[in-house]
């Protein structure tokens, strides 16, 4: 019997180092660009929360957290899935909303969707509110059911592919809630918290069974060797509530600073208006 891995045992994933430290380079490098130009100022808080996020994804999936998940507790791999698909892309989003408009994508990107428009036009359609939330929602409940969350717990491959596509629908998402000017050419006011509120209503639907039932749903952890001296149904239980408290906060969260950037953006617009009409 294998025995669980100490704080000290971190994974060694190249890929998955290499791209969070390109990513941080990236970002570290655009910010030197914005200064020498001129072209924006980025906000402190936004370098602290971009970081946030390239660091709640390396704890997620290149900390023991990764290897607990995959050999021994269910509510390892969900407090995984919870980080990669709710927590790490609204840090990265807010720290990709403070950089200039021009600068949001790395440079080939930007030249990629000025010749074909590809990228572009998908990331378009995706971050559509009506796309958007729905999308990940579907992601969500989807990978979340038994037989597909067993299935790809033991192919590594399906599980990378997994992990990647729950974080892709969860920046899109999270770009339309935080990001919705530039996201959808409007300000939908306070339709973002309806959008929360659908979203946090798909996580209900993972979180509350996995709370209340009294079997254990899936068969892998079944039959995984027992750690911290929980069993399967009460590993089954800690999991959904977990991830209903982290999803509570998030909401909760989230609304208020909807809400104050509603406000916010209120006064802005009648202070303009104010403006305008004085100058008349």
């Amino acid at each position: 019997m294998h025995e669980l891995p100490g704080w000290g045992s971190w994974t060694i994933a190249p890929l998955l180092w290499l791209l969070l430290l390109g990513a941080g380079w990236w970002y570290a490098a655009t910010i030197r660009q914005a200064r020498r130009t001129r072209s924006g100022s980025v906000s402190i808080g936004g370098c602290i929360a971009f970081t946030c996020g390239l660091l709640v994804l390396l704890i997620a999936l290149g900390s023991p957290l990764n290897t607990i998940a995959d050999r021994w507790l269910l509510l390892a791999a969900m407090l995984q899935h919870t980080l990669v698909a709710d927590i790490a892309p609204p840090l990265i989003v807010l720290g990709l909303a403070t950089l200039p408009a021009p600068m949001q994508a790395p440079a080939w990107m930007r030249r990629h969707t000025r010749s074909a428009g590809g990228l572009r036009s998908a990331w378009e359609v995706m971050t559509r509110p009506t796309v958007a939330v729905p999308l990940w929602a579907i992601t969500l409940v989807s990978f979340s059911t038994p037989p597909v969350f067993d299935f790809a717990v033991q192919h590594q491959v399906v599980h990378a592919a997994m992990h990647t596509l729950m974080f892709t629908t969860g920046l899109a998402m999270w770009w339309a809630i935080i990001n919705p000017t530039r996201a959808t050419g409007r300000d939908p006011g306070f339709g973002r918290v309806m959008m929360l509120a659908a979203s946090r209503g798909a996580s209900a639907l993972v979180c509350l069974p996995l709370t209340f039932l009294n079997t254990a749903l899936y068969s892998y952890y079944t039959g995984l060797p027992r750690g911290y001296g929980l069993d399967a149904v009460t590993d089954q239980r800690l999991a959904g509530a977990s991830m209903c408290l982290i999803e509570f906060l998030v909401f909760g969260i989230a609304v208020a600073i909807v809400f104050i950037d509603v406000l916010n953006r209120e006064e802005h617009a009648g202070a303009l208006a104010d403006l305008a009409t004085a100058g008349r």
